[in-house]
């Protein structure tokens, strides 16, 4: 915000110049007992994981998943003979590991802050940080998922590395993308694709790839996903009852919440990024949070020892967002057709 707020004190029925200086010397402010948050943005897709997430303990690589690259056994025909080549033991499981990644938030308490907020509060000043850091360690969560953070070890692995196909990241979970059952379905450049013909094409070429199983979410852009919806309308129909008669309460609703193509529900994120579109199934990526740092606050220690009077606590979250299956999802990028240029809200980092 820039500028200084100087017209609600000469405007409506407040007057101006002493008259109005007087008035506001021996009046106290009528002031709303609440704060409302400008800056923020829902995030659905980190809702569902947080709703679902899985426990995680301690040890190094604290999320370590064996998985399967090759069969241990092999099929043969029989002749009448019965014969059979003899089974040879087979090295096929090999372990991806995942470490947790520490996600922290700061809150400092000062202590003149709270003498003068000792008697005289509206709003008190800790509650409004402690209720806005929670906020913030969501919401940059929430922007990680949608991040490539291979080149950063110490943020939390994002949806890019669990289905990229070795494109943009050379392994994930310490398995390198060169073995093919290891590699995640990533598709750039679709272009046009955001109408039901493009969509169903293109959630068949995923389950393809993903053994025949088919996702059970997709998240889009709002820009991208509107342009789908949009699709949707024009098949739109509203029925009724023969002698049937709507009151002045009844609602017809238009539009969606979620759009199902081939059962498969379509939602917008805001964190999404534009022009991508994110496939997953749920029985292979979760997220993994620390049984004694799921969201945890240390409580406040004092500062004094360094020279301030003033206490620091740390809002903290072990976690990590792993997937044990990459080929059973997708990233697509290019998609091209948004409804509009834009949206609110930082993009994620790719």
């Amino acid at each position: 915000m820039s500028g200084t707020l100087t017209g609600p004190a000469y405007s409506g029925i407040t007057p101006g110049g002493p008259l109005g200086q007087q008035l506001q010397a021996i009046t106290r402010r009528a002031v709303i007992p609440s704060v409302y948050v400008q800056i923020y943005q829902s995030h659905p897709l980190l809702s569902l994981f947080l709703s679902n997430a899985q426990r995680a303990r301690g040890g190094v690589s604290q999320i370590t998943i064996p998985v399967q690259g090759a069969s241990f056994v092999s099929f043969n025909w029989g002749s009448f003979a019965g014969d059979f080549p003899m089974p040879e033991d087979e090295a096929a499981i090999s372990d991806a590991q995942f470490n947790l990644k520490l996600g922290m938030v700061p809150i400092g308490f000062f202590g003149m802050e709270a003498i003068v907020q000792s008697s005289e509060v509206i709003i008190p000043k800790l509650r409004a940080v402690t209720s806005d850091a929670a906020v913030v360690i969501k919401q940059a969560i929430a922007q990680a998922l949608y991040a490539n953070n291979a080149s950063n070890s110490l943020a939390m692995d994002g949806l890019p590395q669990a289905y990229d196909n070795g494109t943009n990241t050379t392994s994930y979970g310490g398995i390198p993308r060169t073995n093919s059952y290891w590699q995640g379905q990533y598709y750039g450049g679709a272009g046009a694709i955001s109408n039901r013909n493009g969509m169903a094409s293109m959630l068949m070429r995923v389950q393809t790839g993903a053994a025949g199983e088919s996702p059970d979410w997709a998240t889009m852009n709002p820009a991208d996903w509107t342009t789908l919806m949009q699709d949707y309308m024009g098949l739109e129909m509203f029925q009724s009852t023969p002698r049937s008669q709507y009151g002045k309460g009844d609602v017809q609703n238009a539009g969606f919440r979620a759009i199902r193509v081939l059962d498969t529900p379509f939602f917008p994120d805001p964190f999404c990024p534009r022009g991508q579109v994110f496939m997953g199934n749920s029985r292979y990526v979760a997220m993994y949070l620390s049984e004694a740092a799921p969201f945890v606050f240390s409580g406040f220690q004092s500062a004094i020892p360094q020279g301030q009077i003033a206490d620091i606590g740390v809002l903290i979250t072990c976690l990590d967002l792993v997937c044990s299956k990459p080929s059973s999802g997708a990233w697509i990028a290019g998609v091209t057709g948004a409804a509009w240029p834009n949206v609110p809200g930082p993009p994620a980092v790719l």
